[in-house]
């Protein structure tokens, strides 16, 4: 992917994080352990000023290689890049797409399936997306366990010792 596509792909992600920053605003600010700064409003906040961060960095990063004149080797990896596009979209940008698209479809399930079950589902669908096709066969036992348990452990952290309330879905 060239420069001036990164760039695109930073500002795409630069508008999700301040539409998901502005979004955790309209989250009901609960505090379990009473005046602290670790409200329900905290996470989210924090999620969205890093993306919006990194997606900053991501932009100035790729806006300074413009300016700097190109090597043969980057030249030879993008003439070759454009030969394996699909659908007119390159691999990359078939992967955002296909991400944001999970994402949508995680947002519709979280509250009807649950955390653990829809959160399960994303992390499977997610990491075998961006697991190169070569090599999801070797990776698949991994990838279940940590789908499977990685969610189970992010809900007992937060109902146990943060006492926050995720979906519980059609499992109560």
């Amino acid at each position: 992917m060239n420069h001036k596509q990164e760039i695109g792909t930073g500002l795409f992600f630069l508008v999700l994080a301040t539409l998901y920053l502005a979004g955790s605003f309209s989250i009901s600010s609960f505090d379990p352990f009473g005046n602290s700064p670790m409200t329900s409003r905290a996470i989210p906040q924090l999620i969205g000023g890093l993306m919006a961060f990194l997606s900053v960095v991501h932009i100035v990063g790729n806006a300074l290689k413009l300016k700097r004149p190109r090597t043969d080797n980057e030249t030879v990896q993008e003439t070759e890049a454009a030969g394996k596009r699909r659908f007119g979209l390159d691999r990359s940008s078939r992967l955002m797409l296909f991400s944001v698209l999970f994402m949508c479809v995680y947002i519709f399930l979280f509250t009807r399936l649950g955390f653990i079950l829809s959160t399960a589902l994303f992390l499977l669908a997610e990491i075998f997306l961006l697991i190169p096709a070569g090599k999801r066969k070797s990776w698949a036992p991994f990838v279940v366990c940590f789908s499977a348990v990685l969610p189970v452990l992010l809900y007992l952290l937060f109902t146990k010792p943060l006492s926050m309330f995720l979906p519980v879905g059609f499992l109560g």
